[in-house]
């Protein structure tokens, strides 16, 4: 499964301050109202409501995914990194094996040269 979106690629929020998306809801909540009657604004302000809890429920699930597709993620990087430095250590470890191997036949060389 892959991470859900963070930020939209293109959105009327981006050009719209928190100031002016507040005074666009209570203009657009002010100008439904004035033809609804009261039982009507109640289930319509009810059905909104459930609306946005819906919508938090969604959001909220997608960032708890998101956090552990990252962390799942930062767990493989972790061990990644660990086996490259385990495997870098073994390498170290070889090439000074070599290296002493090749100054222990230089040095039987110098002897046989003599």
């Amino acid at each position: 499964m892959g991470e859900f979106k963070l930020v939209p690629d293109e959105s009327i929020f981006f050009d719209i301050t928190p100031d002016e998306t507040s005074l666009f809801f209570y203009a657009l909540g002010v100008a439904v109202s004035q033809s609804l009657t009261i039982d009507e604004l109640n289930v319509l302000a009810n059905g909104l409501v459930e609306t946005a809890q819906v919508m938090f429920v969604i959001a909220s699930q997608r960032t708890l995914l998101n956090d552990a597709i990252n962390a799942q993620q930062e767990k493989k990087d972790a061990e990644k990194a660990k086996e490259e430095k385990k495997s870098t250590q073994e390498l170290k470890s070889e090439i000074k094996k070599l290296q002493d191997q090749i100054e222990y036949l230089q040095k039987q060389i110098n002897i046989i040269k003599r």
